[in-house]
């Protein structure tokens, strides 16, 4: 780990220019700011002379790049490495060993470790002196997030000796997965607690909720239960006590009002301030090689009932209506089809089938290692949810070129961190598999209608009026055809139908889906690997990133990155 002071020293010459365009953006949105005095240069801040909501506003923009990755740059965020393993988008291989390497996670973890824990810390010292609890509390909750991502994503990591450089400790050790979630926890508890002290000022650029307290103290109950949920085989009569008692409370995310999101703007530069999927979509010389949806996904979408899941054109935008102008150079199997033998049950090999209409569904197969083909022009793309792209209207542009920067909502979308949808099919899970209080079925119909009606409104601007939006009516119909599987399953089906929403419901929020799956093993009828019948261990965890294993002598890298999380306790070839 760095020294603190040099990093800070850094933190703060690249925050300069990003404060004076908060600045303005303040002034001109007629908010008050704390007077800040005279400073030497703006480029030469020290925590001393540094104001907390810049600290607040900085590490709320660090979350957000963890959760969907940087503009620009190669690097994902831990919603792209969460939908890959589980096929909502495309993962290269050819075996799950090959799937990454550990320099790819390394802006992740130096945002989390370098960029938002150093802020965090050096902001509340700062806060505490001035009684601005809140500001507090929003750090709170946002370094529970990042850690418990952190360990969901890679095993034990460090913790309570990390950012500590001021006290000569720059080779923190890694601490267990389970002691992190408990301090996580209590600093939740913490949190709440702050967030009912009188303060002195609230946050003036609150990003997230706009310095509402009520809507934090529902963001960190939501957190308390989905680390219940997730740590639920380690210890299900504790998870089942926090689960009940959040419940009981009613203080949690319930209704999309109350989601936990990032809104992204439409600025092309200086600063780009649009979703990053959007510029890795349509940044105008044809999307990114990183980018294929995977064709299981779109075939859990358009065809698994009997008409297509009313949020399917908000999330993909088609670019053509068939097929005849591919070849073998832009889709090899689309004139010769070979079909490996381990795929003979599944239907979605090459393209996925237009058996509810929907023609020009093209993406790529599980650990598909093939180069890049020529099909910028067939490739289906992210469409208006949640990343502000164009809606699928059947109007089939090819979306290349410069005014592809202009499509739909021109990257003013959001990025989902923890939603009512999200809180429901939790609930769903626990109440199904615990026991826990309320029904499986009521929190399963109320978690799909929180998401259909929260995409259907999030892209009513481009999609009411064309024919192809969400109706009330579709979302009735699609909704009772779920229930009506559900209510003809057994305890295994039932378990595989509340995993698949929240697979549907986490298009570019992966980590929820590949929690869920490394947790449940559902949903248990995910297409196999492409190119070779075995592609090793399922990626139980991943790598730990290059940066941490080369300058930190107290980890060591995995010799596969298959160790189980902590919550994990599911026995080998569980998911695969």
């Amino acid at each position: 780990m760095k020294n603190i002071y040099s990093i800070m020293k850094n933190r703060f010459k690249n925050m300069g220019l990003v404060l004076v365009a908060i600045s303005v953006l303040l002034i001109n949105d007629g908010c008050e700011t704390t007077d800040l005095g005279v400073v030497p240069s703006p480029n030469e801040l020290n925590p001393t002379q540094a104001d907390v909501d810049f600290f607040l506003n900085s590490i709320q923009q660090l979350v957000a790049k963890v959760h969907s990755g940087t503009e620009g740059r190669a690097e994902n965020g831990t919603s792209q490495f969460g939908m890959e393993p589980v096929r909502i988008q495309h993962s290269f291989g050819p075996t799950y060993r090959e799937s990454y390497s550990p320099t790819d996670f390394d802006q992740l973890w130096e945002d989390t470790y370098t960029g938002a824990l150093i802020d965090i810390r050096t902001m509340n010292p700062i806060a505490e002196e001035a009684g601005q609890f809140t500001h507090i509390a929003i750090g709170q909750i946002l370094e529970a997030y990042l850690i418990t991502t952190m360990v969901d994503m890679f095993g034990d990591v460090p913790y309570t000796e990390a950012a500590r450089g001021e006290e000569g400790i720059f080779n923190p050790i890694a601490d267990t997965g389970a002691s992190i979630y408990a301090a996580a926890d209590q600093l939740l508890q913490d949190a709440i607690v702050n967030l009912n002290r009188n303060e002195l000022v609230l946050p003036t650029n609150d990003l997230f909720y706009g310095g509402d307290e009520g809507k934090w103290i529902k963001a960190a109950n939501t957190l308390r239960l989905r680390l219940a949920v997730q740590s639920r085989l380690v210890n299900p009569a504790e998870s089942t006590a926090i689960i009940n008692s959040i419940v009981a409370g009613g203080q949690f995310i319930a209704d999309s009002a109350d989601d936990l999101q990032f809104q992204w703007g439409s600025n092309l530069a200086a600063p780009d301030s649009r979703h990053p999927y959007f510029d890795a979509n349509y940044d105008g010389a044809g999307p990114s090689s990183d980018f294929y949806t995977c064709n299981y996904y779109m075939n859990l979408m358009a065809n698994q009932y009997d008409d297509p899941d009313p949020r399917t054109r908000y999330y993909f935008y088609r670019q053509q209506s068939d097929y005849s102008g591919a070849d073998v150079i832009t889709k090899e199997c689309v004139t010769e089809p070979a079909i490996p033998a381990w795929w003979a049950p599944f239907d979605t090999y090459c393209l996925v089938p237009a058996a509810n209409g929907l023609n020009g569904l093209w993406g790529r197969n599980h650990l598909d290692d093939d180069g890049i083909p020529p099909d910028d022009a067939f490739r289906t793309l992210h469409g208006v949810y949640p990343i502000g792209g164009p809606f699928d209207d059947d109007s089939f542009r090819n979306v290349a070129g410069s005014t592809a920067q202009s499509e739909g909502l021109a990257g003013a979308g959001i990025s989902p961190l923890l939603l009512a949808t999200n809180t429901h099919l939790m609930l769903a899970e626990s109440a199904l598999v615990l026991g826990t209080t309320g029904d499986a079925r009521v929190y399963l119909e109320e978690g799909m209608r929180q998401s259909m009606n929260k995409v259907a409104a999030f892209g009513a601007v481009l999609a009411d009026g064309t024919g192809f939006e969400a109706t009330p009516a579709s979302i009735d119909s699609h909704v009772a055809d779920v229930l009506a599987a559900y209510d003809a399953g057994n305890d295994t089906d039932k378990l595989r139908i509340i995993a698949e929403q929240v697979f549907i419901s986490s298009w570019c929020n992966g980590m929820e889906a590949y929690c869920t799956y490394r947790r449940t093993g559902q949903p248990d009828n995910l297409t196999p690997a492409t190119r070779v019948a075995d592609p090793g261990t399922f990626l139980r965890s991943m790598w730990y990133p290059q940066v941490a294993s080369d300058n930190n002598t107290n980890i060591t890298q995995k010799a596969n990155p298959d160790t189980p999380v902590f919550w994990d306790t599911n026995p080998e070839g569980f998911v695969d």
